[in-house]
């Protein structure tokens, strides 16, 4: 993976700007093993830059707004803030063990986060691009994750085949992915490198070729379980959908909407280095929702070969 990423010197007589990230991990069980392999590619990379005299950024963190929290929470019969806090140290604990030399820690449940957050949320909104609908269909809750009927093997989440996903009825608020089909295509054809490798490209022209159908960005706060996650905009029944929220982390981490001067130094991301699993995620729907905000796209999304 990393002999595709191109690095470039300055040449105008300038400190280049890099700025890396990878894939932010749920806080429902201690790290292990796994969480490993993309820090320590990352941290790779970013030493490299930071040794070429680049202005490196290099960011981490935690993907708090999701129900694997709260299962984990009540599983251990502790209240909520207090697991995140305790599995956040852990992670941060063994990071700092590894010599990992991030320059930043996003905690999805921080202030800032929540700013940035909605204000991508309302930039949709306003675009006309965010609707209430009816979702039906299959969740899988331990990757957060829609599916067709058709995209299940064996009535199994594909990602994990040890779970039966859950049939869902209820009414969402939906992004309108589909709208933007074409210009993700254009901008993909258009940018060979914007995804790697190439197989993960190819995967995601297809994905686009068969036709994207627009996504549900909530849930709805249910009366017998805890609020947990961001507040949708004018409808405190929904909090935004945990990838909605989880992928503007990488706009929070530099800034993004209050601190304008780090925000244009280090805006777009040079790369974002993720896992196989999340490729929909990262090289679909957060380009679209870029692309809707008005902002620049990534300039690469590195996908681990494993």
């Amino acid at each position: 993976m990393a002999t595709e990423l191109k690095a470039q010197g300055a040449t105008d007589g300038t400190r280049r700007k890099y700025y890396i990230t990878t894939a932010i991990d749920y806080p429902n069980a201690a790290p292990h093993i796994g969480h490993a392999l993309e820090k320590v590619a990352a941290d790779v990379i970013a030493r490299y830059h930071r040794l070429r005299g680049h202005d490196t950024c290099f960011s981490m963190g935690v993907d708090e707004n999701s129900q694997h929290v709260l299962r984990a929470a009540k599983a251990h019969d502790v209240d909520t803030r207090t697991w995140i806090d305790t599995i956040d140290t852990a992670f941060e604990l063994v990071w700092s063990k590894l010599n990992i030399s991030n320059d930043n820690w996003i905690r999805t449940t921080g202030e800032r986060h929540v700013r940035a957050s909605l204000e991508m949320f309302r930039r949709a909104q306003a675009k006309g691009d965010i609707y209430l609908s009816k979702y039906v269909g299959w969740y899988c809750p331990n990757c957060n994750t829609f599916y067709a009927t058709e995209e299940l093997v064996v009535g199994r989440c594909p990602n994990h085949p040890t779970l039966a996903p859950e049939w869902l009825e209820e009414e969402n608020y939906f992004f309108a992915l589909s709208k933007y089909s074409e210009r993700l295509l254009a901008h993909i054809e258009a940018h060979p490198d914007f995804i790697v490798p190439a197989s993960r490209r190819a995967e995601l022209i297809s994905l686009i070729r068969q036709g994207l159908r627009d996504f549900s960005v909530s849930r709805l706060v249910r009366p017998d379980t805890e609020p947990w996650g961001i507040p949708v905009p004018g409808d405190a029944r929904h909090v935004i959908y945990v990838w909605f929220d989880a992928l503007t982390n990488y706009l929070t981490s530099v800034g993004f909407p209050d601190d304008c001067d780090s925000f244009a130094r280090y805006w777009p991301a040079d790369v974002h280095v993720i896992g196989k699993d999340i490729t929909r995620f990262h090289c679909l729907y957060w380009p679209a929702m870029l692309l809707c905000a008005d902002l620049p796209l990534p300039k690469q999304v590195a996908v681990l070969i494993t």
